[in-house]
């Protein structure tokens, strides 16, 4: 079981270059054939520029959580403002709850991005779901 004591712990990512490219590869690999107008971020590219605060957790020695039992329960994200090629944004996950419901363990992880003057770019929540063996 994940030892509480790590709740409040956070990982902030470096800066994020968001480019046309990477929205435009993004949305060939979901299946977004958009086309047209302005050019902006699909809402789940969060997880493109807010990858590395999960992995930052998923891999914190400290932290141990039993990634090969962690299954990822559910996905939240609300926007501040679009996300379009240019922009930099920086992204801290922290860790907010470790609950226990009978043989699984409740991970609540929340997200905050901002762009380079720190304005909110979006914020959202994961919750993983660790069974034990």
């Amino acid at each position: 079981m994940t030892d509480a004591r790590w709740v409040g712990r956070s990982y902030e990512t470096a800066p994020y270059q968001v480019t046309e490219k990477s929205i435009r590869d993004y949305m060939a690999a979901v299946g977004d054939e958009h086309d047209g107008g302005d050019l902006i971020a699909p809402p789940t590219y969060a997880m493109v520029y807010g990858f590395d605060a999960f992995w930052q957790l998923w891999t914190d020695q400290e932290v141990a959580l039993d990634v090969a039992h962690l299954v990822h329960g559910e996905q939240r994200f609300r926007f501040q403002r679009p996300v379009r090629p240019g922009d930099r944004i920086r992204t801290t996950g922290r860790l907010t709850a470790i609950n226990t419901r009978g043989d699984m363990e409740l991970v609540t992880f929340e997200l905050k991005a901002v762009d380079e003057q720190d304005h909110p770019v979006s914020d959202g929540t994961a919750l993983f779901i660790i069974r034990k063996p």
